[in-house]
């Protein structure tokens, strides 16, 4: 081997550690932890196969399929994902991606959850925890807010878990508001994305 091939292979092994996605040394260099994206078709979103109550729209420039709401009044999203598909011993967090249009209606706060197929909801109770949609984080107010993406789409944290082996079958996120009655409209569903803690 060459210096000049040597030079490069060293050069190339050392910009692959330094990736931010790598976590810790396996024989000198790092393992990569997978994220991975669910973009709204691989949703199972209720009455989405209605155009009355849903729209399907792509981004403009973009080729990304998005859900916008017209009208429910019983929202319930999920998204699964074999546990296989994810790093094993690794702590992961999921996040809905979406907007609200300006003329969004009931969706103030909702219910998020995180569980394995198999078991209860992770969660403050049986249901899981307080998400606000379309709110600020407010002083006294116990739940979680949305934060905004460098993409300019907000994110809400639906729940943690921990990948052990992988042997753990599916994990389920939803977020849902089934218990107000009122017709809602006006969130944009991009997808889900699950990633490392």
């Amino acid at each position: 081997m060459d210096d000049k091939s040597g030079m490069i292979r060293r050069r190339a092994s050392s910009l692959l550690c330094k990736s931010p996605i790598n976590r810790e040394n396996v024989e000198g260099c790092r393992r990569f932890i997978k994220s991975v994206w669910l973009g709204a078709r691989e949703l199972s979103i209720e009455w989405a196969d209605n155009p009355e109550h849903w729209t399907w729209n792509y981004i403009y420039n973009s080729g990304t399929e998005v859900a916008e709401l017209r009208n429910v009044c019983w929202l319930d999203i999920r998204g699964k994902i074999d546990t296989r598909r994810l790093t094993q011993k690794t702590s992961y967090s999921a996040y809905l991606v979406f907007k609200l249009t300006d003329n969004h209606r009931e969706l103030e706060k909702a219910i998020a959850s995180v569980r394995f197929v198999k078991e209860k909801a992770e969660g403050t109770d049986e249901e899981g925890y307080t998400v606000f949609l379309s709110k600020a984080k407010e002083e006294g107010k116990n739940g979680r807010f949305p934060h905004l993406r460098s993409d300019g789409w907000m994110e809400i944290k639906l729940g943690e878990f921990f990948n052990n082996f992988g042997e753990d079958g599916e994990v389920e996120m939803r977020l849902m508001e089934t218990k107000n009655p009122n017709w809602k409209c006006g969130i944009i569903v991009k997808g889900i994305d699950i990633r490392p803690n």
